[in-house]
């Protein structure tokens, strides 16, 4: 081809005809700067296309993610609640009232330690060029939400695994723990009170001497704390809702 046009030029300039080179030339010229912009438009279409995969495989993971949380979220919220009815319950009704299995459970897992940690990476600078256009925009802004609540859900959950800790620190202090090893011991082995030999269940020692105030505390530490964790956590599921929605209608469109 190169050789084909080379010898148009060189034809045109042997018979003289400068004009019509010139005007051949000047065709030439504008032939390449037009494959040039059709080259450059290609390049462009493939580089946005190689950056739409990227976005939806980077999308697609997120939902994933937000799926994986929205469980944990659930179940967390549930049991902040439940925490904090029978912490409530056990306050109105008096400990030494109430049955010894359930005092051990609930507070079992009040001792154990909870805490909400995301799947969902958090946007950082080599992920702005996800979010130039206005739809993706409305992603990231929702995004930068959830975030900010997660932290407020960590916060609070820090704070009373923190006082959670202290408390069961001062009941093995106290002896509470090794008072009442065989009611835990039972219950580590989930027994049931028909399989006691003598049908007798051991009794929950608790007294002033080895923490009944430290018990007390935490029971109304959880009976104020859920509550509020778990109004978060509401607001935390709904966002996270939200997200998976816009995300899934971006990827619809």
């Amino acid at each position: 081809m190169i050789k084909f046009f080379r010898k148009i030029r060189q034809n045109l300039l042997m018979e003289n005809k400068t004009g019509k080179y010139f005007k051949y030339a000047l065709g030439e010229i504008l032939l390449v700067v037009i494959g040039i912009l059709i080259a450059l438009q290609i390049n462009n279409w493939n580089e946005a296309n190689k950056l739409q995969e990227e976005i939806n495989t980077y999308l697609n993971q997120k939902l994933v993610n937000l799926h994986e949380d929205q469980i944990r979220l659930v179940e967390l919220k549930e049991f902040r609640l439940n925490a904090a009815e029978k912490s409530r319950q056990f306050l109105d009704l008096g400990l030494e009232k109430t049955d010894v299995f359930d005092v051990v459970e609930t507070t079992k897992q009040i001792f154990t330690e909870r805490r909400f940690t995301t799947t969902v990476e958090r946007n950082e600078t080599s992920t702005a060029k996800y979010y130039w256009s206005e739809k993706k925009a409305v992603i990231n802004n929702l995004e930068q939400e959830y975030m900010r609540l997660v932290e407020l859900v960590m916060f609070e959950e820090n704070r009373l695994n923190a006082f959670s800790e202290t408390i069961e620190l001062d009941l093995w202090r106290g002896g509470y723990f090794t008072d009442n090893h065989k009611l835990y011991n039972s219950m580590i082995k989930n027994l049931k009170p028909s399989d006691f030999k003598d049908g007798t269940i051991p009794s929950l020692i608790l007294n002033e001497a080895n923490g009944q105030q430290s018990l007390q505390g935490i029971l109304n530490r959880n009976e104020i704390a859920n509550p509020s964790i778990a109004l978060k956590l509401k607001e935390l599921i709904e966002t996270n809702k939200k997200l998976i929605s816009t995300i899934e209608d971006y990827l619809k469109s």
